[in-house]
């Protein structure tokens, strides 16, 4: 039935966004969701500035931002009370600079999100196909069989046995991928009841999130939009009361007016409810031979801080980029071995960072408003791949022993690291005109970026003649006020007018650095040698 090189099953933003990375990168994919309809409510809708930066390096951000909102404050309430105590901001509000454009988080509920994500694909010729359950796979050394069924809308059921090159599981928490491959999850569940889901309410500002905590219980609403009457409603009960009951509709309502006492508050209807005990599990290994998971299927967390959705997102686009390169025979497919290696590190203080969250938000007296203000790691900007087997840290601190959320302190960029933004760029060409650019632009998930910096002529040469010609996209970035090209005529070449890049990447003018952008926006190396770019991509490339 499909000739796709790539199975995706799960049609949440991680196999939404895998899809589109293959896409964009050549490479067939086929996606199906269980689900007879998109999912609807908000779930996770906190998009961290990381994932903001990536979003941007896709080329769909504009359409996100659109589709939300920046982080608003948070209302807490005494019992009874219509006026909140106080308000309290959720995060830090922070002014853009040259390197960093997206500092701020931004709010997009999850059905939105996916919209914009399914638009994209429509763009490309691709749609969700809905109604299609993963219900069983075979590997094989060069393919993998699925057996998928459909159902149509009057409940009609097809089974069919397709072979495709790989197959990625998205599928979710209770992914039947991950089981099928009887891989471990191991964790802990946690002890409070959470029942949450979106409800119309009225006589609630929607520009707040509004918290009443008396413990052990916490109750919160929190907007879907300025413009918008609907909420999620989120209630933790840390007592035996609920163990393991199911709330409804109705039940919530009465706890919310039970522990509030406003009766001036109304609710209408609740688009979608969910019961649940937290989670906090992961998994020993994300690849094994044909097949990977990603995001829920490879992790489940707290809410707390969330980083979850965003985890999820960065698993696939570390993954994208290598599995395109490995299906196009381009790299060995032991490269996809550093899919694993890469992001498990990072899984792994993600799980750790979230469970001191929930611990401090959902656990405690409620008395601390800071316990509710988000910053610093959970914008997820230093997120790195220190130690990482195909970085080439030429002529920088080694940085094997950083934590996975650090940034780095080297006073210059470093491999591992996020590549920073500088904006100001004009092309240097005859006949071209002086609209400035930036490096989120010219940065592309379907090549890496080779940007050079300072050196001569002979530099530039010995630099670009050792660069593979199908994967690369070279960028000779000349000083500001510099105006000639060197005959580098294989290279775009943009004068640094405004400063930012020299400045922001720490480069000197005088001396050749080479930074190389992988195509999920991480700096693979820095050298000042052409040798040194030849070494790294003899990591990456056949």
């Amino acid at each position: 039935m499909s000739n796709s090189s790539v199975l995706i099953a799960g049609a949440g933003p991680a196999g939404l966004v895998l899809a589109l990375i293959l896409l964009k990168n050549g490479v067939s994919v086929r996606i199906i969701d269980k689900e007879m309809n998109h999912r609807i409510g908000s779930r996770g809708s906190g998009i961290q500035p990381r994932t903001l930066e990536l979003y941007h390096i896709l080329g769909i951000l504009p359409n996100i931002l659109e589709a939300g909102e920046g982080v608003g404050l948070l209302a807490k309430y005494v019992r009874g009370e219509t006026k909140p105590m106080g308000t309290f901001p959720l995060s830090e509000h922070i002014e853009p600079t040259p390197d960093t454009p997206h500092p701020n988080g931004h709010i997009v509920t999850q059905d939105a999100h996916e919209e914009v994500l399914r638009a994209y694909l429509r763009d490309l010729g691709c749609a969700v196909e809905l109604g299609s359950q993963l219900l069983s796979f075979e590997q094989f050394p060069d393919s993998v069989v699925a057996r998928i069924v459909k159902t149509d809308t009057d409940g009609n059921q097809v089974e069919e046995d397709t072979r495709f090159d790989w197959l990625v599981g998205t599928d979710g928490a209770r992914s039947i991928v991950r089981k099928q491959l009887d891989l471990s999850f191991l964790g802990e569940t946690q002890s409070e009841h959470v029942a949450l889901g979106d409800i119309v309410v009225e006589g609630v500002d929607p520009k707040l999130w509004h918290m009443w905590n008396e413990p052990p219980k916490l109750l919160v609403l929190r907007p879907s939009g300025s413009n918008s009457k609907v909420f999620m409603l989120v209630f933790i009960d840390r007592s035996k009361a609920w163990a393991d009951k199911t709330l409804t509709r109705e039940e919530l309502i009465e706890e919310f007016y039970a522990m509030t006492d406003r009766r001036d508050v109304t609710f209408g209807p609740a688009t979608w409810l969910s019961n649940y005990r937290p989670n906090m599990r992961m998994v020993d290994q994300m690849r094994v031979g044909r097949v990977f998971i990603a995001g829920d299927a490879a992790h489940c967390h707290s809410p707390a801080g969330g980083q979850g959705l965003n985890s999820s997102v960065q698993d696939v686009i570390n993954l994208g980029w290598k599995l395109a390169l490995v299906q196009k025979g381009l790299a060995p497919e032991t490269l996809l071995d550093t899919y694993s290696e890469e992001r498990l590190r990072v899984i792994a203080q993600m799980l750790q960072l979230t469970t001191d969250l929930h611990e401090k938000t959902f656990r405690g007296d409620g008395k601390n408003h800071d316990v509710w203000f988000r910053g610093g790691d959970v914008q997820m900007l230093g997120v790195n791949y220190c130690g990482s087997s195909i970085v080439q840290e030429d002529g920088a601190v080694r940085g094997a022993g950083a934590t996975a959320y650090s940034k780095s302190s080297a006073g210059r960029v470093q491999a591992a690291y996020r590549a920073p933004d500088a904006p100001g760029l004009v092309r240097v060409r005859a006949g071209s005109d002086d609209t400035p650019t930036r490096l989120f632009d010219v940065f592309s998930v379907d090549v890496h970026t080779v940007l050079v910096f300072g050196g001569n002529e002979i530099t530039h040469v010995e630099v670009l003649g050792r660069l593979p010609k199908e994967t690369v996209r070279a960028v000779l970035l000349l000083p500001q006020g510099q105006t000639t090209t060197d005959g580098a005529s294989s290279a775009l070449v943009l004068e640094d007018r405004a400063g930012h890049a020299y400045a922001g990447y720490g480069m000197r003018v005088d001396e050749l650095s080479v930074v190389i952008v992988r195509p999920d926006g991480v700096i693979g190396a820095v050298s000042p040698t052409a040798e040194g770019v030849e070494r790294y991509f003899q990591k990456i490339l056949i």
